[in-house]
């Protein structure tokens, strides 16, 4: 085939050449299902590449439906990989001896799991409740500020690193004025822990980009590229390929499941869906990975070009790898 394409994200025209690789509606790593739902020749291999690296890599490994694909058999435990102690999602103990710890998700080589593992940290004992406080280590205060605060900068066990050797430990109170002499207030990282923790989950820009790119994806599937190349998706396009914010939300998260006969329980698996909004004018999707979180989309505010009946359901079967049309009412 010869010619030139416009991408459906960059908008640009490009060579058939530009577009060898294949973009998914759900990115693989979510899955491999028979008779996939994939884009040919309608996302540049630049784009698709940007997506990849980016928004795709964020969404598996930095959301709570990422690091929940071991729990569903998406993703074997070994392959499991951390984001780490920057990641966007926050887990605390809240029971035993490290109560008030932060903590992150790591694959343990020695148990062949994925365990609970500690962040390198520093602890203060607060004088009025008698408990530890804890600090990641570009969260230190002060000496000041911590006295200032009521914390309990001397005295036996009133300060416990975790994750620091003496030495780093040493060096990191010193740089904000706090002397530190070690009495077993050192404690190892390395060994795994099964502890109560309660978790916190960042949802950011990113993330409602990569979700919103399976929408469009979606969309894009079904109705093909020249429906989606319109100027009523440009709002859209501009926010998941370059982060371009429209003057309205476009894209709301919920916990409210999207079949109508689940609630607590629920299927396993992905579901992606378009239709017209009440309002009649304007196109929306909603897609919820391994049926965790609804991400609403809009698509198109005011649509006022071809109308077409836009209504469409799929559910991503993760058990078995088949792909489901749902009924719609």
């Amino acid at each position: 085939m010869t010619g030139r394409i416009q991408c459906i994200y960059c908008q640009e025209d490009k060579a058939v050449s530009a577009y060898e690789k294949v973009e998914h509606v759900i990115p693989q790593s979510f899955g491999k299902f028979r008779d996939n739902f994939t884009l040919k020749q309608l996302v540049c291999d630049s784009c698709n590449q940007f997506f990849g690296n980016s928004l795709e890599l964020a969404l598996a490994r930095d959301t709570l439906e990422g690091q929940s694909r071991s729990d569903f058999g998406v993703k074997k435990p070994e392959d499991f990989k951390s984001p780490g102690p920057q990641s966007r999602i926050r887990i605390k103990i809240v029971e035993g001896e490290f109560k008030e710890a932060y903590a992150f998700l790591n694959y343990s080589e020695v148990d062949q799991k994925i365990t609970l593992q500690p962040i390198p940290q520093v602890g203060f004992r607060q004088r009025d409740l008698g408990e530890l406080k804890y600090f990641l280590l570009d969260q230190i205060p002060d000496k000041k500020q911590l006295e200032e605060s009521g914390f309990i900068l001397q005295g036996p066990k009133s300060i416990r690193a975790i994750g620091l050797g003496v030495e780093e430990v040493s060096k990191r109170l010193a740089e904000k004025g706090i002397s530190f002499q070690c009495e077993d207030e050192v404690v190892s990282a390395n060994e795994s822990q099964s502890l109560l923790a309660e978790t916190q989950a960042t949802i950011d820009k990113t993330i409602f980009r990569a979700t919103a790119k399976i929408a469009f994806n979606y969309l894009a599937y079904w109705e093909g590229g020249d429906f989606v190349r319109q100027s009523s998706f440009d709002q859209i396009r501009n926010f998941v390929r370059y982060s371009v914010q429209a003057p309205y939300p476009l894209v709301k998260v919920s916990q409210r499941p999207i079949l109508a006969d689940e609630g607590t329980r629920r299927r396993v698996g992905h579901l992606v869906t378009i239709a017209w909004a009440t309002d009649r004018v304007s196109i929306v999707a909603q897609v919820s990975l391994l049926n965790l979180f609804n991400y609403s989309i809009c698509l198109s505010r005011n649509y006022e070009s071809e109308r077409r009946r836009v209504v469409r359901g799929h559910f991503f079967n993760t058990h078995n790898g088949e792909i489901l049309e749902l009924g719609t009412n």
